[in-house]
């Protein structure tokens, strides 16, 4: 008498697994493809950078002129910018007594406009520099009035206190700088004065002219100054760490610089306006009658490289007068003040790295890609292993 023989469906289980995630992997794929269409035919040209190659290493990404197409609109001769920790760009409107603010794409988010030049408490008298802390907050230097004024980032009025010629002004962590009368003075956020730096005079050491752009990290407070054609750093307590250029001779308080000043070869430090940091540590100035953007190291002073020309087209600059860098997007936001509009280029060497790589891809619209390919890569690792399963058999 014959045995029956005993039939396994395993391999039938097996095949019929195989087709499912199969069919999973195709459905994947055409979701991620109609995503990745969508974004690039319907939202680039809604305001997602443009990037045209600009010279040396630097790229153009967009350039901001206002809100829309009327005089009153548009900005006039804006003199410094900020941007805030979710991406938002304030740019100051001195001539019209008031600070707008603009979201990463170049949308119109607001005015911080307080009245036609008010003195008033919570009033803006003309805007000379502008700041934003790690919640948001802006920090509005007003040098008619000598004060500076804070608002939420809904650009309401949060409080004021007085600085006398209040110009630069920037935040690190619970810390105002404000520039004023050639001192760099330090509040708490609270308005209450810690400390001051600096004094005022002419020359490449220790003394400062009140004009110029100032930023900080915790072991320098660097500083723009352009009546000097020089930059500094300093530490928290005042003293001078390095001025560049280090071999300019010394004027006097009555004495007038009469030529530009060359560190290293080729690049000319003239009117420097403002410095910032960039992810990579590095000092990043601009330069007025230079038209350019100057990188320097941190630590020594030392001039590394230049960017950019005079010109109205994208990526050059003319009288250009403040910077700031978001390094969530690894890009800088100029003030091209003669151009009359803000004008946002990425520099090479600036990011931080793979893991500001990912910050910014993370910001990125095209994050929401990340689902279905995520989905895909690890329906691929299954149907690996069930397959691999499956031949051991």
């Amino acid at each position: 008498m014959s045995t029956p023989i005993e039939t396994s469906n395993d391999g039938g289980m097996g095949q019929n697994w195989t087709a499912a995630l199969v069919a999973i992997l195709v459905i994947l794929v055409l979701v991620l493809c109609g995503v990745s269409y969508f974004f690039i035919r319907f939202l680039v040209p809604a305001g997602l950078p443009q990037q045209t190659a600009a010279a040396g290493g630097m790229t153009w990404v967009r350039s901001i002129y206002g809100y829309g197409p009327s005089a009153g609109e548009q900005l006039l001769g804006p003199t410094a910018v900020a941007v805030a920790p979710n991406g938002t760009i304030y740019a100051t409107d001195p001539q019209r007594a008031r600070v707008l603010a603009f979201n990463p794409d170049g949308t119109f988010r607001g005015p911080i406009q307080t009245g036609a030049g008010g003195a008033a408490k919570g009033q803006i008298g003309r805007p000379a520099d502008v700041a934003v802390d790690a919640d948001g907050f802006v920090y509005i230097s007003d040098f008619k009035n000598g004060k500076v004024i804070v608002f939420d980032d809904r650009f309401a009025f949060v409080r004021e206190w007085k600085v006398p010629q209040a110009l630069g002004i920037t935040v690190l962590d619970e810390t105002v700088y404000v520039r004023s009368g050639g001192e760099v003075i330090q509040f708490g956020l609270d308005g209450i004065e810690k400390s001051r730096a600096g004094k005022r005079g002419r020359g490449t050491g220790a003394a400062i002219e009140p004009a110029g752009g100032i930023t900080a990290d915790a072991e320098r407070i660097y500083v723009a100054d352009p009546l000097n054609r020089s930059i500094k750093a300093f530490d928290p307590a005042g003293s001078l760490l390095w001025a560049t250029p280090k071999n300019a001779s010394e004027t006097s308080s009555s004495a007038e610089a009469t030529a530009p000043i060359t560190e290293g070869s080729n690049v000319v430090l003239d009117l420097p306006q403002d410095v910032v940091l960039d992810a990579a540590g590095r000092l990043v100035a601009v330069d007025a009658f230079n038209f350019s953007i100057l990188v320097m190291n941190a630590t020594s002073g030392a001039i590394e490289n230049s960017f950019g020309q005079e010109g109205t087209g994208d990526g050059q600059f003319v009288y250009p007068s403040s910077l700031a860098y978001d390094a969530k997007r690894d890009w800088f936001v100029v003030a091209d003040t003669s151009n009359n509009r803000l004008q946002i280029v990425r520099i090479e060497g600036s990011g931080g790295g793979p893991g500001q790589a990912a910050s910014r891809a993370l910001s990125s619209p095209f994050r929401v890609c990340a689902i279905p390919l995520a989905a895909l890569l690890a329906a691929l690792a299954i149907l690996f292993v069930t397959r691999r399963r499956a031949s051991e058999r």
